[in-house]
């Protein structure tokens, strides 16, 4: 099967030589990746620059894509191109809500009022790329994530469910800083559309969990996980 994997975090530039990201690593992604390939997949991996990187010493080389992206526009480029093409897609990339309209010099940082009007006056919303992903490729498998901070267990499915919902997906994985930080561990949680819901403690089970799934639905987009 063809996969295609998005990870890392976007790059929205304020200003020539100042950006706004998140902290995804791209660790998780990267992970996968490395998952789906082992098993013989054919991967292509989006990611960002700085983002960690799958390794890359398989045999068979030609099983592992690169293709690096900077910010929102360029991954909506990217992915509208190779989606049609995939049987499964992982979105695990974190994408900027905002950016911001070009500015080509450094902004002056001695004025604080004049730097927060530059943002407000030059500040656009991005495109829910998630959302698009369905309608490029109606019959692949769609996996998408939800990363929250300070959630109940309870408010965290609930939230994960209703984006599977609203960007018609098969699978969501869902997390929470707070309960990850407390943890000390890579908590997830991977839920269908029937509310199963299996509980992972680390990048490798979540891996190791999506690379079952994938190959159990063999290429059926009706998914009912099991443990």
């Amino acid at each position: 099967m063809k996969i295609l994997i998005t990870s890392g975090g976007t790059k929205e530039y304020i200003d020539d030589v100042r950006v706004l990201t998140n902290i995804s690593s791209g660790a998780l992604g990267a992970k996968i990746a490395e998952s789906f390939t082992w098993d013989n997949h054919e991967v292509h991996y989006v990611y960002t620059k700085g983002s960690v990187l799958p390794r890359n010493d398989f045999k068979d080389k030609t099983r592992l894509f690169f293709h690096v992206v900077k910010d929102v526009v360029s991954l909506v480029h990217k992915t509208a191109e190779l989606i049609p093409e995939m049987d499964v897609i992982i979105h695990a990339m974190a994408v900027s809500d905002f950016g911001f309209s070009p500015c080509k010099e450094k902004l002056k940082s001695n004025s604080t009022e004049d730097f927060i009007n530059s943002l407000r006056d030059r500040i656009t919303v991005n495109p829910k790329v998630l959302s698009h992903m369905r309608d490029w490729n109606p019959k692949a498998v769609l996996i998408s994530f939800k990363f929250e901070v300070g959630k109940t267990n309870e408010d965290l499915l609930d939230i994960a469910r209703k984006s599977l919902i609203a960007n018609r997906c098969d699978i969501v994985v869902a997390n929470d800083k707070t309960e990850m930080v407390k943890e000390g561990k890579h908590i997830a949680y991977i839920q269908d559309v029937y509310k199963n819901v299996i509980k992972c403690d680390s990048k490798e089970n979540i891996a190791r969990q999506l690379v079952r799934i994938v190959n159990e639905t063999k290429g059926n987009r009706t998914i009912e996980i099991s443990r």
